[in-house]
Order: structure tokens, then sequence, then C-alpha cells
């Protein structure tokens, strides 16, 4: 709880919006003033002002009022200013607060918080902040840690929370406010309080989300594919974990690690150069793309976002990056005939959006290179292609799944076709190039 003076203190709680509200204090109406009926007419220091509503038989009669020594004005009615106390509560497992206003003194108004917290959580909650005649907000970070700042002003409340998240390493939106403006009674009058309770909105729990990828220091003889395993809208951060790191290694089959575990953020997924991934959170879409983009930019290569994910939501999949969930297809093309100097080239497009294309790039390549009538050696689609030479003079080009290490896997065809192999290169499918490859 904040200790006088008021609006000082900033709380922050690893958790987790809903909207404007202006909360006052209402007193009894004061009676209006300088104006009476005369009905004979304005008297001594009066003057006639106007005439009341006639109709339904009833006569409309003079109004007036006083305009010298004669009559004095009533005197105005004097009132007091009244506190508008307000407060906020929240539970490690909530994704916003609770927050009240229109109260008396401090202590109903955190009673009130932390009741409708408890009722909702079924226990275990805590007070996030309590002021008077202010401005309270709730602002999310780039992982779903919520903070509660208390200023005089909104405008003032929201720079602070700013502030103070850059100052603990995060970035923070502001998801919920409110602003208690101070009431007003009369002197000596009666008080009653105009309460109000702002919840979360929706399901105020915590919804979690997972990222994993393949633990490069234990692949083996696999070969790293980039993919991205997701899991969210989980009740808790170790389900998300536990599901995530399940689904990665049963698929892949090697160790993986849980890169991020979140809750009720986004998360955006970034591939540099078709050799790299990275994964960071955002308490908005754009902040976690721009985050990702910062990141990713800080190496040399070209980046580019291949998806966004929002944590909350009930989902589990698979994700490659550099195909950002689409088909990109490849081709290899040659010379008809191997003819000099021409017999060990290999003309190579990937990347292409479908196979015609693909087909159509290699042929064009090699024919404006070579000046010759080419052809179709190899096509296919998200696969790893591997060029290479046998002790026969051939070249061959094959294509394998992803996940499949394609040295590996051309030396047992070599093997098995009772030749032996030189690997010259490998080409990803996903990865746009168009290149001539030379065998030396």
């Amino acid at each position: 709880m904040n200790t006088k003076p008021c609006w000082a203190g900033v709380w922050a709680l690893a958790l987790f919006g809903a909207g404007s509200v202006l909360a006052i204090l209402s007193a009894e109406p004061a009676a209006a003033q300088g104006t009476f009926v005369c009905p004979s007419g304005p008297g001594p220091g009066e003057r006639q002002v106007g005439m009341t509503p006639g109709g339904n038989g009833v006569a409309a009669v003079p109004v007036c009022v006083s305009d010298g020594p004669g009559r004095s004005a009533p005197p105005p009615v004097q009132r007091r200013a009244i506190d508008n106390y307000y407060a906020a509560a929240w539970h490690p497992e909530s994704n916003d607060a609770w927050i009240v206003a229109g109260y008396l003194n401090e202590n109903r108004a955190a009673q009130a918080a932390l009741s409708a917290c408890n009722q909702a959580m079924g226990g275990g909650c805590t007070l996030a902040d309590s002021n008077v005649n202010g401005s309270l907000v709730i602002a999310r970070g780039v992982t779903g840690e919520l903070y509660a700042v208390s200023r005089a002003k909104r405008g003032d409340a929201e720079k602070e929370a700013k502030r103070f998240c850059r100052s603990k390493n995060d970035e923070c939106v502001v998801i919920n406010w409110l602003t208690a403006s101070p009431g007003s009674a009369p002197v000596g009058g009666s008080i009653r309080e105009k309460t109000d309770l702002f919840p979360p909105s929706g399901n105020p729990r915590r919804s979690y989300g997972a990222i994993a990828w393949v633990d490069d220091s234990k692949l083996g003889s696999k070969p790293w594919t980039g993919d991205v395993w997701v899991v969210a809208g989980r009740p808790t951060a170790d389900k998300a974990r536990a599901e995530v790191l399940a689904r990665c290694q049963k698929e892949i089959g090697v160790p993986c690690v849980a890169v991020l575990v979140a809750s009720d953020v986004f998360v955006a997924i970034a591939e540099r150069n078709g050799a790299s991934i990275l994964a960071e959170p955002g308490p908005t879409v754009e902040i976690a793309k721009r985050r990702a983009m910062a990141v990713c930019k800080s190496a040399k290569g070209k980046c580019r976002i291949a998806t966004t994910i929002t944590l909350s939501e009930d989902a589990a999949f698979r994700f490659d990056p550099f195909a950002q969930g689409k088909d990109y297809y490849s081709a290899q093309a040659w010379t008809k005939g191997r003819t000099e100097p021409w017999s060990m080239m290999v003309w190579s497009v990937t990347g292409a959006k479908s196979e015609a294309e693909a087909k159509r790039a290699a042929l064009s390549v090699c024919a404006k290179d070579s000046k010759q009538e080419c052809e179709i050696g190899n096509n296919s689609f998200n696969s790893r292609v591997a060029i290479y030479f046998d002790d026969k003079g051939s070249i061959r080009v094959s294509y394998f799944e992803r996940d499949i290490d394609p040295a590996t896997a051309a030396t047992q065809k070599c093997a098995e076709a009772k030749v032996t192999c030189r690997i010259i290169k490998v080409v990803d499918s996903r990865v746009p190039s168009t290149e001539r490859i030379e065998i030396k």
C-alpha cells in the first residue's frame, strides 16, 4: 500500500486489459439559489426575471430576484471536498488486476479489491496499489509481467510505468487504467459512497505458451532444420514447457530446448539468410516484431519476420520459419548431351513459388549461360538437395527430407550403386537462390 504523499510508488508482479473508467463520490444535490416566486410581483429591491410554467388549470406566477438592500439573497451553500480512494489487487496467476474506486477511506478500498480478487481466484491475492484522488495504470511487459503505477494524472502514470519497465530491462504497454476524481458535498450534509468494481475482462487466469527447437549441441549426425515447435494456451508454465519439449523430441528424435515460456503475449519468429532463427516476445505484435528484427539485425545478413504467434490462444504445431508455412520449390538443370565446356556444370534455382516457376528459371539461366539446349535433372520442394559426383564420372542430384543428413544419405545411395561419391554442394529448396555449380 502506498504511503503519503499520494501517488508515490511503483509496484510490479510477475504476472500479466480492460478499459477506461472514472469513479467519483456522490453527495446530496444542492438546492437552486438566487430566484424566488413573487405572486404579487416584485417588491422593494426586487425585480421580476421570469414566470413559472403554467398549464393544466394552473396560472403562471412571476419569478423575482433580489436587486437591492430591500431583500438579501440567501447565502451560498458551503461545500467541502470528499476524497476518492481507489485500489487494485492481483494474483500470481491472473492476467490483469481487480480495480475498485469510490471509497471514503483507503482501507475499505484495499479490502474491496482484495475480496474481489480472492473470490475469483480462490485466494492468494495481494494488493497491487492503493491511493486517493489520482490515476492508476496497469502495464504488461514482454513476457507477461504486470506493473501497477499511481500518479496524480494518467499521463504521468503511463510515463512512469514505461520508465520503470525500462529500468527493469523490460518494455511495457498499458492494458488498463482508472482515474478517481475527488467529489464534494455540502458542509454538514450526508455523504454516501458510490463504489465501482472493474474486474479483468474474460478469463482472469494466465494463458501460457512455449517455444522450442533442437538443441544444436546434441544434434549428432542429424542436420539442423531450423524448425520451431509451438504450444500455446496452456494453464501453467510447466505444462506448456513439458508439452512443447515432448512434441519436439518425439518428432525430431534428438534433445530439444525450450527457448521461451511466457503468458498472454505475442512472439515473433525471425530468420536470417536461411541459416539462423530467433524468437522474441512482446506485449503487442508490433513490439514483438520490432524486437525480433533488432536482435536479428545485430549480426550481418538479411532478416525477415517468418510469423507471429499469440501465446494466449490454444495451439500446438511445428513451424518452418524459412518456408513460412508454404511450399518452396527448387530445380536443377544441365545441358543436353553434356557438351563441353559445360559438361561439369549444374544450374540450380531454389525458393521458387511453384514447380513450374522453378523449372522455367533453371532452364532459362542454363540456356543463357551456355547458349545450349538444357534439361531438368531434378526438382523438389521444401527439401535439401545434394549435388554430388561419383568415381565413374557421373553427376548425381538427389533431394531428401530436411531432417535427413544429405551427405550421409547420398553416401548410402552411392554404396548401394557400388560407386564412391563426393558431395559438391547441398542447397535448401526453401532459401531463394540462383547459382551455377561447377563440379571440380
